[in-house]
């Protein structure tokens, strides 16, 4: 059998932070049309495994009864597609979730040097709801375009938050962006549908700093309602914002938090322990004072 025949098919998921990648892989997980393939994710923390699903735990890779297997994505990532090749339980499909700011034509170029894997979809993901929001934005619309234009796959999600009008305007937008990428709507893409989110301020003009990360860990139940008010007030500010917290309710309700494309969500959940937000954000007095404010609650 030849190299080519041996190779392991690939498909690269892009998308910029808030897109819906871990929501589509789970989909991809869940619905078990792919047998014995490997995802290989940057936030394996936040896989939501039915743990019916669970077969094995060995190390950093999670191993399905489907065949399937998960695992993070190591630091020497070369490295770790040959060890992946020497695997007993080698797999018969890879899927690589990028990071959210990655620009897609670099990882394309890895997988077609890397000897044993045959790049066969790269695909990103849009926010419909976000588009125009990152499209006009200084510091991140040249990342959000590439991974429009650099792909030939295009999966645009939450279209069910806009108009008509809005679908039709921004579906215009991304085709003059890449014109030859094959385009697939998703009506009802939410893991919980429902009424979408309230819209948050549009983008601030001046919020054009450099994209700085932190990592704020929440040790004790807070007011919710509170840190609600604090993504609301900081909506101009942030790129993103993702994490568990503890209500300070009787109950000690654990919420997922999410930030994206403007909006907030919360949302009860059982998954994970930890209790932190990874903020992501223009760098700037507001960031920093709403870094402050969120080790204040």
């Amino acid at each position: 059998m030849n190299d080519t025949a041996m190779a392991i098919p690939t498909t690269l998921l892009c998308g910029f932070l808030g897109s819906g990648k871990t929501t589509r892989i789970n989909r991809m997980i869940g619905d078990g049309a792919l047998k014995n393939a490997l995802f290989l994710v940057n936030d394996f923390g936040s896989i939501n495994i039915d743990a019916e699903l669970i077969e094995s735990r060995e190390d950093s890779i999670l191993r399905l009864n489907n065949g399937c297997a998960c695992c993070g994505i190591a630091g020497n990532f070369s490295a770790q597609l040959r060890d992946i090749k020497r695997w007993e339980q080698r797999p018969e499909q890879l899927v690589f979730e990028a990071s959210g700011i990655a620009r897609p034509r670099p990882l394309m170029q890895l997988f077609d040097a890397a000897q044993g894997y045959a790049l066969n979809v790269a695909e990103s993901l849009i926010d419909a709801s976000a588009f125009e929001r990152h499209y006009r934005d200084p510091a991140i619309d040249d990342i959000f375009i590439a991974q429009i234009r650099e792909v030939t796959r295009l999966r645009i999600n939450r279209l069910n938050w806009l108009s008509a009008a809005q679908r039709d305007l921004i579906t215009r937008e991304i085709i003059a962006i890449n014109p030859q990428a094959t385009l697939i709507f998703e009506e009802n893409f939410e893991e919980s549908p429902g009424e979408p989110p309230p819209p948050m301020p549009a983008m601030n003009r001046t919020a054009s700093g450099p994209l700085a990360s932190r990592s704020v860990t929440l040790p004790r139940p807070i007011d919710v309602a509170a840190l609600d008010a604090l993504l609301a007030s900081t909506a101009t500010e942030l790129v993103r914002a993702k994490g568990t917290v503890t209500a300070n309710d009787t109950a000690r309700t654990r919420y997922l938090v999410q930030f994206a494309g403007g909006r907030a969500t919360r949302v009860a959940t059982t998954a994970g322990k930890t209790q932190a937000l990874v903020v992501i954000g223009h760098q700037g007095e507001a960031l920093s004072a709403f870094i402050d404010a969120l080790d204040a609650l």
